[in-house]
């Protein structure tokens, strides 16, 4: 159960919410448009989602869905669940592919496919006793929020109980320790009991070197327990396995299967996937398929990705050390795959790597020979690369190499170290303390030095010594879990600084308390000293993990790449990152390296100025004016002009082939627009129109500071004409819709639709403090008819009669459309995914409407996010959309920028701030080019005091500007640094007070720098 105050913001805010579900099923003549605008949110309940509120706190069913990122950035994919252990383990260069988005949306527990854990060993009164730290431990409290988690054991019959603090460094502008292979534990164990106690830690932790080649290798795992620099290390590596010296001959092969024939012979198949006999090569609308051998091979693309079923064969004697065979198509675990099944169960399976062509594998099935099995080949998803390409199938006593390789250069191969900070007891007196651990599904052993074959499972385990606890006393175990797996396509950046997993242990255990404390520092800064609610805090945040998922990757050579979602649609997507703001601005080298080596390298097209937005030579119209807004945000997170200077040229051409789409530089683009919802606009609207038109204005901006005045007045010039032609054309009265020819293009168009992101730009243009591209009213207008028109607390009555393509939201769960046609024939066929929820999109929103004044209807749109992401139906720090831990939902940090009404410009060396939520007293982080810290701001009747305390880094400063009241008159302005005052001057206009100081300011860690502005009294 939660805290009070979220079971009290339940009831208030849910009971609402069934009152309209209510409301809308007794209307009997289904109304026109069935987003009602009435959204029933009563004064009280807004009220309570403006409260600062506490730390959110999770047990019992709600810690089952629950997975928090707790690696690096980029290093892979590790979860901590709900009740501390450890999930999913995708940090071993393995292809993920979470899908298209239609399996995404579900209830479930995340899987652990490595077995590791701690448990509490306890003497009291001459008995001793163990407990796991899991869900079985007995109270179970998860308070996550990232970076960190607390987790929290209890049990009334136990002697002790025990707290654990997880996290991975992470420290915002130092991109290279918050991207670390690793994660931190800290175990404190406290007697609650009368008496004295001894206590101890176990943990242990299966070596999965070669997790996935393991069946297809002849290799050793090796495990090591070593005491190094006063640490004890489990050390798991893997080694080539040495042949026998009285090796046989091989024999003759034995081919199970070629698919030559007109038929599949003996095997036998089922559903509709496989046809009647094999295929001949390339099916219909089928990619080109390769690297079969003859002229048949098993290809279940018939009929496209859609059709399941299984191909079976007879059973047959395993009579040879391996089976060999070839292999393409998808790369569905479970799904599109070919298995060994011996005794009904499947021993052995590989699937494809998402592309036609096949390669050789190969299964080590030395353990099962003499015994009959049978083989089947699987295909059950309808998705993208939802088919199965095989061929050449035959025992051997060879091994096909193929891609297999060497095995130090396999994804897979590499280390992992579980490191206790302390010299623990011997593997003897280890072994000891297992017994009271009990069995467990992999076996544990605490052997110093060990070799075993790769396909067995072991988990070596540590302990540490045990201590004597008197009633309350209390002692803290500090781990470390690291892991080296360099062998990524692309290389990993933490391999430019290690070379082994035990490098990693040392390094952070080394830099403990560094780590620790700035990780700590920055966990403080955002949460604890804010005054914004805290459930907000955890929702914006909770998508930045997101850095810290299979969707990132931080490459050998320094570039920052990513998918969509996790392992679907590939390219840092420029489209899709238009949206993403949190690691800009928390991270700002990794998107300026995006910028440089795919947007303006790899992607750019230096002949015509066309980025590529999937890096390659392929349109989007919003992507390409998005790089352009992307490129001034990185200029502003600089702290001086070098990332501008070498950009530049690239940046101008950028823009100018957007400029040669609009054709006649009227600012608006009318010629086929390829966009983020997978399909081209035709004609002018705002979707496109608005980010051109802040590409325009951050255009010229750059161009001024470049000094390219003409390229600065062009920019202008056509600036003007699009925003008045926008307002002409396009404005019908409410909102901004589409001029399009249903006729010519029936299909995937808005036309008279109100569009959710159709101010997409003007929202950017803010964030950038490029003001309004649009007349202020329209657009405030327009975003209120959005609200109105698009926003429910029910998607339900809508969707059941607007299907959308994917849900991502059920039945009595708020969201906001894509798109809908309020005043106008619902589009049965228009602009794709109108009916679905997406997050990114409502961040992107709920930020805009923070800069319009329209703060309580962000915070509904933010908490109906978090409603639709609670525990109990969903992890909360997995937002879907086309994958998991979908990219587009790091909008989120608009928002946050939004309620602080944040500007900066590093090389201008300028910040300010004009916050939107309880101006009278507010609090929040910022970050800035080479620091971060708190900004504050309270008003009385006399005076209103500004301050900028940095906590880590340094700020520089040469310019303020902050927000005042209308009927503030200022008498005057005093700035200190460190109580120490500045020479100023300042300019008040339009309710904004602009502050200049007479030198350059560096505000360093800890300092904090003061601005009072006084009121003059009324005569």
């Amino acid at each position: 159960m939660r805290k009070l105050w979220i079971i009290v913001i339940g009831i208030i805010v849910y009971s609402s919410f069934p009152m309209l579900q209510h409301a809308a099923h007794a209307v009997t003549k289904v109304p026109k448009h069935l987003v009602p605008t009435d959204k029933r949110l009563s004064p009280d309940t807004m009220k309570r989602l403006f409260e600062r509120g506490q730390q959110l706190v999770y047990r019992g069913k709600e810690l089952e869905t629950i997975g928090m990122p707790i690696g690096g950035i980029g290093a892979g994919q590790l979860y901590l669940r709900g009740d501390g252990t450890f999930a999913l383990w995708q940090i071993f260069n393995r292809h993920v592919f979470t899908g298209y988005g239609a399996d995404c949306y579900r209830t479930y527990r995340p899987d652990s496919p490595v077995d590791s854990g701690f448990a509490v060993v306890v003497k009291k009164a001459g008995q001793t006793s163990a407990k796991t730290l899991d869900r079985d431990f007995g109270t179970v409290d998860f308070a996550g929020e990232y970076p960190i988690a607390f987790v929290r054991y209890s049990d009334d019959a136990f002697p002790v109980k025990v707290s654990m603090t997880c996290s991975s460094p992470f420290i915002p502008l130092n991109a290279k320790d918050s991207a670390l292979p690793a994660t931190m534990l800290s175990v404190v164990v406290e007697n609650v009991s009368d008496e004295n106690v001894t206590a101890g830690i176990v943990g242990w932790l299966e070596n999965a070197v070669l997790i996935d080649s393991a069946k297809a290798v002849n290799a050793l795992r090796r495990t090591r327990i070593v005491n190094e620099k006063e640490r004890t290390l489990i050390v798991h590596t893997a080694e080539k396995a040495p042949l026998p010296k009285d090796a046989a001959q091989p024999r003759a092969k034995i081919v199970l299967a070629d698919f030559e024939g007109p038929d599949y012979g003996k095997w036998e198949a089922a559903g509709e996937a496989f046809g009647k006999g094999p295929a001949k090569g390339t099916l219909a609308s089928q990619q080109e398929v390769s690297g079969f051998l003859g002229k048949g091979l098993v290809n279940t693309f018939l009929g496209g990705d859609g059709p399941h079923g299984t191909l079976t064969s007879a059973s047959f004697k395993i009579s040879r050390k391996f089976i060999n065979f070839l292999i393409g198509g998808g790369g569905q675990a479970g799904q599109t795959c070919i298995n060994l099944i011996i005794d009904g169960k499947v021993v052995r399976t590989a699937t494809g790597k998402n592309n036609e062509k096949l390669e050789w594998y190969f299964w080590n099935v030395q353990e099962f020979e003499g015994e009959a099995a049978k083989i089947q080949i699987v295909d059950k998803h309808s998705g993208g690369w939802g088919h199965i390409n095989i061929d050449e199938i035959e025992l051997s006593d060879d091994s096909h190499e193929g891609p297999i390789g060497p095995i130090e250069k396999l994804p897979d191969y590499g280390s992992m170290v579980l490191a206790l900070l302390e010299n623990g007891v011997s593997s003897q007196e280890a072994s000891t303390l297992l017994d009271a651990v009990g069995d467990r599904d992999v076996k544990l052993h605490a052997e110093e030095d060990i070799s075993y074959p790769v396909t067995s499972r072991r988990s070596a385990a540590i302990a540490s010594r045990t201590f004597e606890l008197e009633p309350h006393g209390r002692h803290v175990f500090k781990f470390v879990l690291t892991w080296f797996f360099p062998n990524h396509t692309h290389g990993h950046e933490y391999a430019n600084r290690f070379n082994s997993a035990a490098e990693v242990a040392h390094y952070v255990s080394d830099d403990w308390s560094r780590l620790t404390i700035d990780t700590a520092k920055w966990y403080k800064t955002y949460y604890q000293d804010s005054t914004l609610p805290r459930w907000l805090l955890f929702r914006l945040h909770s998508t930045v993990s997101n850095l810290a998922t299979g969707t990132c990757q931080w490459w050998q050579n320094g570039r920052f790449w990513a998918w969509e979602g996790v392992g679907s649609c590939p390219g840092t997507c420029t489209h899709v990152w238009n949206y993403a703001h949190a690691p800009a601005r928390l991270f700002p080298e990794l998107e300026r390296s995006a910028r440089e080596m795919q947007d303006f390298g790899q992607g750019f097209d230096a002949e015509s100025g066309l980025v590529g937005f999937r890096s390659n030579r392929a349109y989007a119209a919003d992507g390409q004016c998005g790089t352009v807004l992307k490129a001034y945000r990185e200029h502003q997170m600089s702290a001086d002009n070098s990332f501008l200077k070498r950009n530049w040229p690239r940046i101008k051409m950028a823009l100018e082939f957007s400029i040669a789409r609009d054709g006649n530089d009227d600012g608006l683009i009318e010629v086929s627009q390829h966009n983020t919802y997978d399909i081209n606009f035709e004609g002018a609207n705002t979707f496109v129109g608005s980010l051109y038109l802040a590409a325009l204005r951050a255009g010229e901006e750059m161009a001024k500071e470049i000094g390219d005045e003409q390229f600065a007045e062009r920019c202008r010039k056509i600036f003007e004409s699009g925003s008045r032609l926008t307002v002409e054309r396009l404005w019908d009265g409410e909102y901004f819709i589409q001029d399009v020819d249903l006729q010519k293009h029936p299909k995937y168009q808005y036309a008279k639709g109100c569009l959710s992101d159709q101010l997409f730009g003007q929202g950017w243009a803010h964030q950038l403090g490029l003001g309004y591209i649009y007349p202020a009213g329209y657009v405030g207008k327009a975003m209120r008819s959005i609200w109105k028109y698009n926003w429910t607390v029910d998607v339900g009555p809508y969707n059941a009669v607007h299907k959308p393509e994917r849900w991502f939201a059920r039945a009595g769960e708020p969201g906001l459309f894509t798109c809908t046609w309020p005043k106008s024939d619902y589009i049965e066929e228009g602009v794709r995914y109108r009916s679905e929820i997406w997050t990114g999109i409502e961040y992107q929103v709920a930020g805009h409407m923070v800069w319009e004044g329209m703060v309580d209807k962000a915070i509904a749109i933010c908490y109906g996010i978090q409603k639709r992401y609670d525990p109990t139906e969903h992890n909360p720090f997995n937002e879907v959309e086309c994958g998991d831990h979908y990219a587009r939902a790091m909008a989120s940090w608009g928002v946050y920028t939004a309620l602080a009404g944040y500007e900066y410009h590093g090389p201008k060396k300028h910040i300010g701030f004009a916050p939107k939520i309880t101006p009278d007293n507010f609090s929040a982080a910022f970050t800035a080019a080479e620091g971060w810290g708190t900004f504050t701001q309270k008003r009385d009747e006399k005076t209103q005091c500004e301050r900028i305390t940095v906590s880590w880094g340094r700020l520089s400063v040469e310019s303020l500007a902050f927000a005042i009241t209308d009927d503030f008159d200022v008498a005057g302005v005093t700035v200190t640094l460190d109580r120490t005052a500045v020479r100023s001057s300042y300019t008040v206009k339009d309710g904004r007070i602009e502050i200049t100081l007479m030198k350059r300011q560096i505000i360093n860690e800890d300092q904090t720098l003061e601005v009072a502005i006084g009121k003059k009294e009324k005569s």
